[in-house]
């Protein structure tokens, strides 16, 4: 072994391997397009394998290291650009990483400042060498001297008045737009899209779905208790659900079996929603879930239609993820996975229950994917509104007279969402169920209390308001899902 090589070694051996693992990872995420919630899984295994020390509050500290920095990741810039003599977006994604770790730290964590310094220096140099350490060490040292408090006015007070919550809150101009869009449809008042921002910087808490016939809600919150010795409760709005107090939810025998499966609880409530919508006369056998990757909710649906002797049809486009809808309704023998374009399944008329989930921008689950306000922008719609209006339509078609179809999305968007329903109201094929009087069957909690609707708007899209669902993380502690009913016209 040469002197460097010795030194290298040395070096390595006294690097924090917490905040390695996390500067690493954030590297994954940014510069190959890794995905958060897969990669640090499967990195975490990786390290407690092979390093005895590693403990499970290391990995606790590495979690909050790569999903904090990955959410606070617009703010940390704002912040770190003007102490560096480079743009950011010039420097190794090492580099990179290891400003905004320590500037994450310093910002946001209780760690001690010349730890949150020191330790993250010292990632750099195992990263990316001695140079580029000293760069490192330079800007966060910058930022100490500054101030966290004064180093955030100022990167706040660097952009227009409208975006500095964009600022504060982390998210890009064209989402705050597009949630403050919402909130003043739904008669919220300004001060509220902080608060519907910051929602999106908390980790969601793990839901189960308890699959009815398969397992007893009460009964897979008690075993939760028992296996992972945490607490559990079911939640508020879907009598299915189990919230965790945390743990690993895959050592429990329940979600092994396909019992149940981890779902929040605000996507049960869309497919009891469904389930539970009054139908035309006629049938009640034939269920589809048009867009069923990766599963769950047809998974719940299936469990729902098995008690009722109905079957579901669970399609989805991409083979991968009909394997994934396979593995969820593993315990169901009511289930038949078509692989095709929903938009391409022959037929009229059809199914009495269909479940239209369309893929969207995803701006309801920032909570658990924190690079997608990052990966996605609004021109992402150009694709995404032919595909929805085009699903949305076969939905229909498959659709008996008087059956009902669900519009589905994890999106508040107007345009994914208020929009795309009142287009096929005006078609006259379909009208619109007040989601509101289902939904007080389902759960004992006030949905209908919203604010004042403005003024100004067109009938139809009045009317949307009026009788779809908006489901909000800070109030409902859920994902942003939205829900509309639909009931297609029965024959005069």
């Amino acid at each position: 072994m040469n002197g460097d090589r010795q030194k290298r070694h040395r070096e390595s051996k006294s690097v924090d391997a917490p905040r390695l693992l996390a500067a690493r990872a954030l590297v994954s995420i940014d510069e190959d397009g890794q995905f958060a919630n897969l990669l640090l899984p499967r990195m975490l295994r990786e390290e407690q394998s092979s390093n005895p020390r590693f403990s499970p509050q290391d990995a606790a500290f590495v979690s909050e290291l790569v999903y904090g920095t990955t959410r606070r990741q617009r703010t940390l810039d704002q912040i770190l650009t003007p102490l560096s003599t480079k743009p950011l977006a010039e420097l190794d994604a090492p580099v990179r990483a290891c400003l905004r770790l320590g500037a994450y730290q310093l910002m946001y964590m209780r760690v001690p400042d010349h730890a949150a310094v020191s330790e993250t220096v010292s990632v750099a140099r195992e990263l990316s060498g001695e140079g580029p350490s000293k760069t490192v060490n330079a800007v966060l040292r910058s930022l100490l001297r500054l101030g966290t408090d004064e180093a955030l006015a100022r990167a706040v007070d660097s952009v227009p008045r409208q975006y500095r919550v964009g600022v504060e809150q982390s998210h890009p101009d064209w989402i705050v737009d597009a949630f403050r869009e919402s909130l003043r449809l739904r008669g919220f008042p300004e001060a509220t899209l902080a608060e519907a921002l910051e929602a999106n910087n908390t980790a969601a808490q793990v839901t189960l779905a308890a699959r009815p016939g398969l397992v007893d809600p009460q009964d897979l919150a008690e075993e939760a208790e028992d296996v992972l010795r945490v607490s559990a409760h079911q939640g508020n709005l879907a009598e299915t659900s189990v919230i965790l107090g945390g743990g690993d939810p895959g050592a429990l025998p329940s979600l092994r079996s396909g019992d149940a499966g981890v779902q929040d609880e605000g996507s049960q409530f869309a497919a009891l929603l469904l389930a539970n919508a009054p139908l035309g006369a006629g049938s009640d056998s034939r269920w589809l879930d048009l867009c069923a990757g990766p599963g769950g909710k047809a998974a719940l649906l299936a469990a729902v239609a098995k008690e009722r002797g109905a079957t579901v049809t669970a399609n989805e486009v991409s083979p991968r993820r009909a394997r994934l809808v396979e593995r969820s309704a593993q315990a169901l023998d009511n289930v038949t996975v078509t692989v095709q374009d929903g938009r391409e399944i022959l037929g009229e008329g059809i199914y009495d229950r269909v479940l239209v989930d369309a893929p969207c921008l995803g701006l309801g689950s920032l909570r658990r994917r924190p690079e997608s306000r990052w990966r996605h922008s609004e021109s992402d719609l150009d694709e995404l509104l032919p595909l929805q209006r085009g699903l949305l339509d076969a939905g229909i078609r498959l659709a008996r007279p008087g059956g009902v179809i669900a519009w589905v999305t994890c999106s508040p968007h107007r345009s994914e969402t208020v929009d795309q329903v009142a287009r096929v109201l005006e078609s006259g094929q379909v009208t619109l169920l007040d989601v509101y009087d289902v939904a007080a069957c389902l759960t004992p909690e006030d949905l209908r209390a919203t604010g004042v609707i403005p003024e100004g708007l067109a009938p139809t899209t009045r009317t949307v308001l009026q009788r779809s669902l908006q489901l909000w993380p800070h109030i409902h502690k859920t994902d942003a899902m939205y829900i509309a009913l639909l009931k297609k016209e029965e024959a005069k």
